[in-house]
Formats: C-alpha cells, structure tokens, sequence
C-alpha cells in the first residue's frame, strides 16, 4: 500500500516512535508525500495530547485513517476520529497488504467491531533500529512493559514486560560510539544496561549495587509509606534517605519521581519536612531532582476503580512546588524541583481519553483551550457531568493478549 505518515511529533520520544514505525511499515509499503497520493494515512499516538493533532488530520482526511501507538489502547476513543485503531506493537502489520487485510486482523478495532480484540504483543528486537533524534542523540529500544504492576502505572497494565537482549544493547552502544552519538536506551526499568549514561530504575534495585552513569531516575510515587506499599512501590522514608547518599558515592544526579493528586496535601508537606530533615543529616554532593506529577485515573490499571472519589483540593501545581522549592533550597544548595500539570489540564486529558462518544470528545477537546478560564472545582463539575467516568474498566490479558470489558467495580488486577 501507499502510506501517508505526517511526521508531527516534536518531542524526542515522539520522534523515536515516528522513526522505528517508519521503518518497520517501510519493509512492505510505499510512504507518499500527500494523502492524494495515498490508500492510507497512518498515524502514531504516543500520548493522549496526541489526539488533538490527530483531530485535526480527520478534518482534512480524503481516505481512511490508521491510528496506533502506545495511546490506542484507549481503542473507544481513538476510533472516534480514526477509521482503524491498531492495538499493541507495530510488527503484527508489517506484511499485512490491504486495508481489508488490516481490518480483518484481532489487533484492529474498528466501530462497531464485534470480535474479541487481542494486543499485537510479537517484537522482532532483531529489528530494532537505532534512531538517531539529533545530530549527536539516538535512542534504541531496550524494553516495554515492567515487572514491577504497580496500581498506577497504564505502561506496565498494557505491555507485557519484554526485553531486549544484552548483545544487542551492547551492539547498539558500539555503532554509537563509533558515529560519535549518545545512545540513550529506552526501557522502563533498568535491564544490566551499564553503558546507558541515563538509567531508569526500581529505587530497590539502585540501592543494591554500584550505578555507572551520569542520571539515574526512579520513582517514589507517593508521599506514605503506607500508599507506597499498597499501590506497587514498598519503601520506606530510610530507603530514601539511602538513595540520597548514594549518588555521592555513585557520583551521579538522582531523579525522584512523585505522583500527586490522590493524597491529601497535608500528607506531602510532612514528606517535604521529612526530606528538609535528610539534607541535614546528609550533605549530598551531587543534584537531587524532584518531580512532581499529577494523578490521572486511567483505564486497564487498578486504581481506575477509585476514580469517582477523586479530589480536586489534593491537586497541587506551581506555587506549591516553588513554595517546595524554596523549603528544600534552605538544606540543600544542589536541589531542582518540578512542577506538574495542573488539575484542569489533567482533567482534560482524562476527558478525553475516556471518551465514548463525539459530544463528550469534542467538549474536553474544547476545553483544552479552556483550562485557564474556570476552576477547579468546574471542571470537577465536567468530569461527573459529561459522564466519562462511566466508561468501562478494560482489562489486558498478559496470557493470550486479549482485552477484557471489565463491568462494574472492583477490578483488583488478577484476570492479567
């Protein structure tokens, strides 16, 4: 077929995925310049912000639309502006010569579909390029999915947990260098990939071994033990504060991702006195990132099933973390803090991805533009009003791939 693949990523990880599909779909067809000369227009959703790029596309569309990527697991929304939505990974396509043929396939969905959709969860790591995203960057892909399900997390509830092996990650780092690039291996947690400069791991497993690197990113997610543990990630405050130590010795910068929203702030002002307290028994000589990010509830994950006792009020956003900021900077010189998206922009993205019908997707499409104009507590309002809270839970089957229509609530996570 003749493929139309507009190329509107501009984040790094955006251009990773545009590149690796360009090249596995260049394998068995043509890539054209203009839908007229096109069968078929193929888009990548990598995030839900994804679809207001691709809402713009269908305005303009002559012929049908094939959307994939990590976000179409959210099939029901996507298939309101795509014709087709490819669910799981891109190689289950690559010979597939027609629409029909696509169409007809258990990992595409399309409205009105009957048939038990199933994951495409096949890679070919041999495969795998080296994308280079700059002029002295690439990224090469090193795993998807986690090991670790934690309660939040919609990656680890839609991928089972693959890797890359070691010699291919070693081969990778070698054309880097011999090219002079920066290779950065994508993977959610960290795989024995010791030439990555940037690592991404358990905070567990950091704590149990030398890390050669220069960034090592972790999450600590919640502000409680209690909720740590109950949600996926055990630890405890010492854990932290061992962490902390370590990068002196490991000599590298330390990212500690948090995810706030569903405690009550008053649960992270103790979190941050508690951190104030370890940068006075410990002067760290590296930098200490902190960032922060806002709970959205979101399907195929267990805590999809407490999304209608969400909390507006335990929203947090810049003025709070800069207040932060300004605490930890009297304990420590070598501190950065991020700030997260604010409710309503999280709000919207949750609106939209859950959306089960045009009316509903075409409001929090509009009130992206709007969510600076009301408040919080309206566009709380929106979220029970629009009615998108009622879509239903699904559920992926790590055994056979298949989606599940979970009715009803109380999913804990056990039919995957």
């Amino acid at each position: 077929m003749r493929l139309f693949f507009p190329q509107y990523q501009s984040g790094k990880s955006r251009f990773m995925t545009w590149t690796l599909v360009h090249k596995m779909l260049s394998i068995s067809h043509v890539f054209v310049d203009c839908q007229e000369d096109a069968d078929l227009i193929v888009v990548s959703l990598c995030d839900v912000m994804d679809m207001w790029k691709l809402s713009g596309i269908k305005k303009t569309a002559k012929i049908p639309i094939l959307a994939g990527g990590h976000y179409a697991f959210n099939y029901w929304s996507v298939s309101l502006l795509a014709d087709y939505v490819w669910v799981g990974e891109i190689f289950g396509i690559i010979h597939l010569k027609t629409i029909e043929e696509i169409a007809e396939s258990k990992h595409c969905y399309y409205s009105g579909k009957e048939a038990p959709l199933y994951s495409s969860t096949f890679i070919d790591w041999e495969m795998i390029p080296v994308c280079q995203i700059e002029r002295n960057k690439a990224y090469y892909l090193g795993g998807v999915g986690c090991r670790n399900k934690c309660a939040f997390c919609f990656t680890s509830w839609t991928h089972a947990h693959q890797i890359n092996t070691p010699d291919r990650i070693k081969s990778a780092h070698e054309i880097a260098r011999k090219n002079k690039i920066h290779l950065m291996t994508v993977s959610n947690q960290y795989e024995n990939d010791n030439a990555s400069r940037t690592k991404d791991m358990l905070l567990a497993d950091y704590l149990k071994r030398p890390v050669s690197g220069t960034l090592v990113r972790c999450g600590i997610e919640f502000a409680t033990c209690e909720n740590r543990k109950r949600f996926g990630k055990p630890l405890s405050n010492e854990d932290i504060f061992k962490a902390i130590q370590k990068t002196n010795t490991d000599n590298l910068t330390l990212k500690l991702f948090h995810i706030t929203g569903y405690e009550p702030a008053e649960d992270y002002e103790r979190y941050i006195d508690m951190l104030c307290r370890m940068f006075d028994r410990v002067h760290n000589n590296r930098l200490i990132q902190l960032e922060f990010t806002n709970l959205q509830y979101q399907n195929y994950t267990p805590l999809y099933d407490e999304r209608w006792s969400i909390n507006h009020e335990n929203y947090i956003d810049i003025k709070t973390t800069k207040r932060w900021y300004d605490r930890l900077r009297a304990h420590s010189a070598r501190i950065l803090v991020g700030a997260p998206s604010p409710f309503n922009h999280v709000a919207c993205r949750m609106g939209v991805e859950l959306s089960k019908d045009k009316a509903q997707l075409d409001f929090w499409l509009k009130m992206i533009y709007r969510k600076d104009k009301y408040s919080k507590a309206e566009f709380y309002r929106a979220l029970l009003d629009t009615g998108i809270f009622e879509t239903d839970k699904r559920a992926l089957n790590f055994r056979t791939g298949e989606i599940l229509v979970i009715k009803g609530e109380g999913f804990n996570g056990e039919t995957a």
